[in-house]
């Protein structure tokens, strides 16, 4: 999936978070390396394209979809839903890890399969910004893996051509100075 299809995905008419989460699950997305290697919009070019508000109500519905189908007993009031969307944006925009659409899914999939712990009837704002900063020092973690295997690569000592030269220069003066001497010898 391209970036401009992905975005396409999340629009103002099709800004649902089944329509994302679905598009994630086309896509293939399910870890961390996988969502940076995607071409998801990031959250700054969603609030770009769309606007803060949009972008907040994809996060509030995410949070809402969340309640119903885990049946929590008391919904957060819609107050609530707007200051912790906006939290929420604001962590990962300033957090400069590049987090995406797909991470948006992710984090959501993960809470509601219990990886972020139990749900005792209610979630707060506590809780979601929480999954996030974990999320995110996750994907940090990861594109550390990245650079360093990538580092790694280009990192291995192999001679460079003037090395080669200069051992040649040098095996060439040995063989030269023993050629010498062995004259010297005659």
């Amino acid at each position: 999936m391209n970036g401009q299809n992905a975005l396409a995905i999340i629009s103002k008419e099709t800004l649902t978070p089944a329509a994302l989460s679905m598009a994630v699950r086309e896509a293939g997305i399910v870890t961390v390396r996988q969502s940076i290697e995607s071409k998801f919009p990031s959250i700054n070019k969603i609030v770009e394209k769309l606007g803060y508000k949009e972008t907040a109500a994809l996060i509030v519905m995410q949070i809402v979809r969340m309640e119903t189908l885990l049946n929590l007993t008391k919904q957060l009031p819609p107050e609530s839903l707007a200051e912790i969307a906006s939290t929420v944006i604001d962590v990962c925009i300033e957090s400069g890890i590049n987090v995406n659409a797909a991470d948006i899914d992710i984090v959501f999939r993960r809470a509601m399969k219990g990886q972020y712990g139990r749900f005792y009837g209610s979630i707060g704002m506590q809780d979601i910004v929480g999954w996030f900063n974990n999320y995110i020092s996750e994907k940090a973690g990861e594109y550390v893996q990245i650079r360093m295997s990538e580092s790694q690569e280009y990192n291995t000592h192999k001679p460079r051509a003037n090395e080669f030269g200069r051992t040649y220069d040098i095996q060439r003066h040995k063989e030269a100075f023993k050629d010498y001497v062995e004259n010297l010898k005659k």
